[in-house]
């Protein structure tokens, strides 16, 4: 019934987090810098709120068929561990339900509190999606920016529902950020710590992520906001970093205590043949995939063949379903987004080469972080009803980098009187 739903032991917290989600301006003053952006959060929070709420109480009731069974895995999954005191820590979706395991324990078991919590995750992103714009020094459009990033379809459906995608892009962009961050202060400094701390939490969410999280913070390593054209230049401290980092890392891995299973997954990967791995991986699951599959094998026969199918597999990655892939509204809904997804990388890149100085060398690292984290997921994807969940965890960046250019592209020929107009103040770098 309805109404046992609603007075079930979680509700009540779960409201409180919703309460928060919604005064969340009075904590920010990214939020709060102007009416306008206070309206822009509420309606993208909105949106995850209608969703999460017709989820718990209309089809969660079994009167509909579940359209989100990964989702309600999870939930499932997360209120057994409620109830049990025994857990091995482990990684990707493992960890991520016994971290809804242990809310259900504290707070006893409710769909709606595991919705809840992520959509407060989102709410956090908000924040910090503003704040590396004011660090990029992109400070216009940032309304329509933060519309762009949470009211694409993909984010506030699948990222209000008890599914860890929500999790990864916060932590994804706050690694970046303190990033940024550290830079900026002159590192090292603490913001190097929380960007290690950052980069490894997200890689708790996905096994594949883990093994980002070490490249993100070497390219932090080695990047830096002023123009180097020698190695040397290269302080000897980050050189260090450069070797000791992924050590840590992998010794951090290795020592916690992550099931069986995926330590014979690590140990196999590392005993074999990298390339042969993803080939035979790539080739067993397009057999196995249904029918939106595109079906783009790893050829590794020869280092030609190696670098042509490799080129392909990550434009399909991208760019699918084709004009001609598409049989029905959920393929229309994909195609649409590859299309946004394609004008967007066209406007970030234009960006990037009319920039100067510091901010051409910011936005620079921002298209590498898109295309290194996209390349990564292009490798073990081989269908777009997988990639459209793997596109949330970079689509805040193409949005930060290329919404702003086309939104004024846009005022020059449509609706100037009201996108002409910037959708926030110039502001002083926290």
């Amino acid at each position: 019934m309805l109404t046992d739903s609603f007075i079930e032991s979680g509700f009540l917290v779960a409201m409180c987090i919703c309460l928060v989600t919604l005064i969340m301006p009075v904590f920010s003053r990214e939020l709060r810098q102007s009416k306008s952006m206070v309206v822009g959060y509420w309606f993208v929070v909105g949106l995850h709120q209608v969703v999460a709420f017709v989820n718990a109480y209309i089809i969660g009731l079994g009167t509909v068929v579940e359209p989100f069974p990964d989702a309600r895995g999870m939930q499932l999954t997360g209120e057994k561990l409620a109830m049990s005191e025994n857990g091995s820590f482990s990684i990707g979706s493992g960890f991520y339900k016994q971290a809804l395991g242990a809310v259900y324990r504290w707070f006893s078991p409710s769909h709606l509190l595991g919705e809840q919590l992520s959509i407060l995750v989102f709410a956090f992103s908000c924040i910090i999606f503003l704040k590396i714009m004011r660090q990029l020094g992109v400070v216009r459009y940032r309304l329509s920016s933060l519309i762009a990033f949470g009211a694409l379809p993909t984010m506030f459906i699948l990222g209000s529902i008890t599914l860890r995608e929500s999790y990864q892009v916060f932590f994804f962009m706050l690694a970046v950020y303190f990033g940024i961050k550290m830079h900026r202060k002159g590192w090292p400094n603490v913001y190097f710590i929380a960007l290690i701390l950052s980069a490894l939490i997200m890689g708790w969410f996905h096994t594949a992520l883990i093994v980002y999280a070490a490249l993100l913070v070497l390219i932090f390593v080695l990047w830096s906001p002023r123009p180097a054209t020698r190695l040397w230049n290269i302080k000897k401290l980050r050189l260090a970093a450069f070797m000791i980092i992924p050590l840590s890392l992998m010794g951090m891995v290795a020592l916690s205590k992550v099931e069986m299973n995926e330590i014979q997954t690590l140990s196999y990967l590392l005993n074999q043949n990298w390339l042969d791995v993803v080939s035979r991986f790539r080739a067993n699951s397009i057999i196995d995939s249904g029918r939106t599959t595109y079906g783009v094998y790893l050829d590794i026969t020869s280092s030609y063949m190696m670098v042509y199918s490799g080129l392909k597999l990550y434009v399909y990655y991208l760019f699918a379903p084709f004009p001609w892939n598409i049989g029905s509204l959920t393929d229309l809904y994909a195609g649409a987004e590859s299309i946004m997804r394609m004008i967007l990388i066209y406007f970030s890149v234009k960006q990037w080469r009319k920039a100067y100085g510091s901010q051409r060398r910011l936005l620079g690292l921002m298209l590498i972080l898109y295309f290194s984290v996209t390349l990564m997921w292009a490798v073990g994807t081989t269908n777009y009803g997988t990639s459209i969940r793997h596109h949330m965890v970079s689509w805040w960046i193409i949005v930060i980098v290329g919404v702003p250019p086309l939104m004024g592209k846009l005022s020059r020929f449509w609706f100037r009187p009201i996108l002409s107009r910037p959708n926030a103040m110039l502001v002083k770098s926290d």
